[in-house]
């Protein structure tokens, strides 16, 4: 028996967490948010942007949500082999429900950690810190993680800037 997931059974609805979110997200000083649903993908993505010192960081996480095709062959009806369309409905209504309430929990420990001085906030977010083209510093980095763990992360920057 596998342990039980955090928020697995959640009742809380999406736009709630994400009201929570979007709080404890102005309660530490961001200047702006941004949700995007991508339905293809069956992502969600949060952006937000906040200052330290003279820099503006733009912050982006994204969420993979249960593909709907998962659901469907969740929602297979044992009786009849096929999928039930009620039971599909309720799989797609719950869905981002457990996601939206990690991502709180996540951003909640996370902000906690900063205020604490257990890790600068720069660092924290690091991954997920967006460059003007549109990619985040794991995207970047994650292509020459070989090189990385090789030597010196030194190798990441360019030319004359060490």
């Amino acid at each position: 028996m596998s342990p039980r997931r955090y928020a697995e059974d959640t009742s809380v609805p999406v736009s709630r967490s994400r009201g929570q979110i979007d709080d404890l997200l102005r309660q530490w000083g961001v200047d702006a948010i941004q949700w995007s649903e991508d339905y293809q993908d069956d992502r969600v993505t949060l952006r937000f942007v906040w200052q330290h010192r003279e820099l503006r960081y733009s912050t982006r996480l994204s969420v993979q949500l249960p593909k709907r095709a998962e659901l469907a062959k969740e929602a297979i009806d044992g009786r009849t082999g096929q999928p039930s369309e009620r039971k599909l409905r309720v799989l797609l209504e719950a869905r981002g429900r457990q996601e939206h309430r990690l991502l709180l929990l996540w951003l909640k420990a996370a902000l906690n950690a900063v205020d604490a001085g257990i890790v600068s906030a720069e660092a924290l977010f690091l991954p997920f810190l967006e460059g003007k083209d549109g990619r985040t510093f794991a995207e970047v980095a994650s292509e020459h993680l070989p090189d990385l763990l090789c030597g010196s992360a030194e190798k990441l920057l360019p030319k004359g800037r060490t």
